[in-house]
């Protein structure tokens, strides 16, 4: 039991990093309909903007956070600058920007940063006893994190005139335009927050694991599994989806092996295209 509650408790800190890619990837794809494959790439750059600011400015974890998260806002808005450039009129087009994205991003952090691994300090490595859980501070700092950025998210679609703007985007793109909503300026918002979040995720979890040029392969892919798990569209869907394969997959790494520790995601997808096609919580779109 206390092997369980344990993996258990790993899991939901990595299930929070999940959350926070899955939920920056459905602002994007809601809006845009567009398949981002350099996603996960900007969660390694989140990781290693904190760990150059670390090593060669500050020697503060918070301000480094700031300035990723920042520096996140940033590369989505010039990253939709570029997509906007040929949306709408070739899919081709989107598809190489998407993976020449991936290359750019991953040789040009080899060359910036190196193609050794890099680890960025961690500042809060006590670790507490909770119940049958031992559990350090970074872990804990991520999983208060995660909560307080999915509060925010929510809070400002559900309340905010620009959040209601790209929920109607998302909705129905064309019906937007003609009630006057901009749908360039919601894609650049889309671009903004989502990639701010997924660079938020990189700089948390920094301390605890090593930083590569391609640890952000892998990622991309969590992230389209759990929206499509959670339902396209639906930010509370790939929230909870996250946690869930992070769950999972931390459970059966433990018990089975690590490198069947995707297995179960897969399994999981599947059966819900089986039971659910649109997702756990999603709708038709326009």
């Amino acid at each position: 039991m206390e092997l369980f509650i344990q993996a258990l408790a790993a899991g939901l800190v990595i299930g929070c990093v999940y959350c926070l890619i899955s939920i920056g990837l459905t602002m994007i794809f809601s809006i845009m309909r567009i398949v981002n494959f350099a996603h996960g790439e900007f969660f390694m750059l989140g990781g290693y903007i904190g760990w150059f600011v670390v090593n060669h400015y500050v020697s503060n974890y918070w301000l480094a956070v700031l300035i990723a998260v920042l520096a996140g806002g940033i590369l989505g808005f010039l990253t939709e600058k570029i997509y906007s450039r040929v949306y709408g009129k070739n899919l081709l087009s989107m598809f190489m920007i998407s993976l020449g994205l991936v290359l750019i991003l991953q040789n040009g952090s080899q060359i910036i940063f190196g193609a050794m691994s890099r680890s960025l300090f961690n500042f809060y490595p006590t670790v507490r006893e909770i119940g049958f859980v031992r559990i350090n501070d970074q872990r804990l700092i991520i999983v208060g994190a995660t909560i307080m950025a999915i509060a925010g998210v929510l809070l400002f679609f559900k309340y905010t005139k620009m959040g209601k703007a790209m929920r109607a985007t998302a909705g129905n793109r064309r019906g937007a335009g003609v009630v006057g909503i901009k749908a360039e300026r919601m894609s650049m918002f889309a671009f903004i927050g989502g990639i701010a979040l997924t660079a938020l995720a990189g700089v948390l979890l920094a301390p605890l694991y090593s930083l590569l040029p391609t640890i952000g392969d892998r990622l991309t892919g969590v992230a389209f599994t759990c929206i499509v798990i959670g339902g396209i569209g639906s930010i509370g869907g790939a929230a909870i989806a996250g946690f869930a394969v992070g769950i999972v997959e931390n459970i059966f790494g433990t018990y089975f092996s690590t490198a069947w520790a995707f297995a179960p995601m897969f399994v999981l997808l599947l059966l819900v295209l089986v039971v659910k096609p649109l997702g756990l919580f999603g709708k038709e779109v326009a």
